[in-house]
């Protein structure tokens, strides 16, 4: 077995399953536009070309969408929730390198010419999505038009958050870290309370339980969120912005303004 095949293993030792659904979905008729900020953002008869390819389909948290080197066969526009990319390690450990919430879609690559990832996508929180076939996405995108213009400015958010993320992990404190990843958990369940597991911080930050314990408590002894039993409430997210590094603001201001221009 190689590394890779190990640090899988190990990856699917601690999710709950593999992106299967038991019945498969109904495509979209009259529903109103989904939630996801670049399908309400396409002009109406944009929207319409690409409606009967969209399936509603949702995952608890847990979910891993796309394993590392795993072919891409659908895309999903992610309507509410948050999907976290993760970079797998030989050893099986992982450290995440961003988020997708409503503002994008998970599986972009495929538009870039790629058939696979080397990361690992995982649901960080229930999660609500269109789905599109990878073939389907491909050819919408290739049409050219407000789909294609809005889905490379998300390219270019997502490559602007993992270098900034890469920069933080170095050089920022973990209560920074951790301030600056609960605010964009936030920003995307749209919701002051959500739920954590110490395990899944770890993760998520690439650091053991305990240091995740520790900067967690100096949180919630400030008076910046409560935490129990995995589940997080923000109670002063002005006190949090100011405890956050840069990072968070650099990285908000891209996404605040790429649906704008």
């Amino acid at each position: 077995m190689t590394p890779i095949d190990d640090a899988v293993q190990t990856i699917k030792s601690w999710a709950p399953m593999l992106n299967r659904s038991q019945t498969p979905p109904s495509p979209m008729t009259n529903q109103p536009r989904p939630a996801n900020k670049i399908l309400t953002s396409l002009p109406a008869d944009e929207f319409e070309q690409l409606r009967s390819k969209l399936r509603p389909v949702n995952f608890p948290i847990g979910e891993i969408l796309y394993m590392p080197e795993q072919k891409i066969e659908y895309a999903y526009f992610v309507n509410r929730g948050v999907v976290s990319l993760l970079a797998a390690l030989e050893d099986g450990a992982t450290v995440e390198a961003g988020v997708i919430g409503p503002e994008g879609v998970a599986g972009i690559a495929v538009v870039l010419g790629a058939s696979s990832t080397p990361n690992q996508s995982l649901t960080q929180s229930d999660v609500e999505t269109s789905r599109i076939s990878a073939t389907d996405l491909v050819a919408e995108f290739r049409k050219g038009g407000k789909l294609r213009d809005l889905m490379l400015r998300f390219v270019h958010t997502m490559f602007t958050q993992v270098t900034q993320t890469a920069a933080c992990n170095r050089l920022h404190t973990l209560d920074q870290r951790l301030a600056r990843w609960l605010l964009m958990v936030q920003d995307r369940v749209n919701d002051r309370q959500f739920t954590l597991t110490q395990e899944f911080l770890s993760r998520m930050l690439g650091v053991r339980r305990a240091g995740v314990s520790v900067a967690a408590n100096e949180l919630r002894q400030t008076g910046l969120i409560d935490y129990r039993r995995g589940d997080i409430v923000i109670l002063d997210r002005q006190g949090l912005e100011g405890v956050c590094c840069e990072c968070y603001q650099i990285v908000k201001h891209e996404y605040d303004s790429y649906l704008q221009n």
